[in-house]
């Protein structure tokens, strides 16, 4: 029994067209990466956060101590014995092109150390390639150096009753011994004045 094989040419089972877009595609591959790299260097968050910290492409035009945050921790969310982790991850404040989250609510227990109700803060600046503004708790010295500015938030219960907590630490991270919070059935409400608002551009 004789068996005709037909056969059938690349060309006939790829067009020219085809093969030619495949082969640019193959060939502007590389380019592609490459090109990403450079934008990932020159425009990403991270690289423009340290150059406009460092000050080095940037430079800082203005900085106020006026942003105000208050907001309310709901009851749900503030422990009451020891392991107990919250994370509302709550948005708190948002303008000049930053977010801010209260992020963390835990009981924290170190050695050797009395038990305390940890509050963190999370912020999530957008920086801008040209020029912008965001808000933080860093204040930029005239040297080029900067550091971060320490100051404590002031306490409230739901009906407005201010709560005499004194805690050893400020802005983004609080600690609170967890005794001041004693009795306390409601809310409780923080309210942080003095973070910078800092206006930079490029140069």
């Amino acid at each position: 029994m004789k068996v005709n094989l037909r056969s059938y040419s690349f060309g006939r089972t790829m067009p020219t067209k085809s093969l030619t877009a495949l082969l640019i595609a193959f060939m502007l591959t590389p380019l592609l990466f490459t090109f990403h790299a450079v934008l990932q260097k020159r425009y990403s968050q991270s690289v423009i956060e340290d150059r406009i910290f460092t000050q080095n492409g940037y430079r800082i035009t203005s900085q106020q101590h006026s942003v105000k945050l208050d907001f309310r921790i709901d009851p749900a969310y503030i422990p009451r014995k020891q392991g107990e982790v919250f994370q509302p991850h709550q948005l708190i404040y948002a303008s000049n092109h930053t977010r801010i989250y209260l992020e963390t609510v835990a009981w924290y227990n170190p050695p050797k150390n009395s038990d305390n109700v940890y509050i963190i803060l999370k912020f999530d600046p957008t920086y801008l390639y040209s020029k912008g503004s965001f808000v933080t708790d860093t204040i930029f010295n005239e040297d080029n150096s900067y550091g971060n500015v320490m100051f404590m938030p002031d306490y409230y219960t739901d009906d407005g009753s201010v709560l005499p907590i004194n805690d050893g630490n400020g802005s983004r991270e609080v600690f609170i011994p967890v005794e001041q919070l004693e009795g306390l059935s409601g809310g409780l409400n923080l309210r942080f004045e003095g973070f910078n608002l800092v206006k930079y551009e490029r140069v």
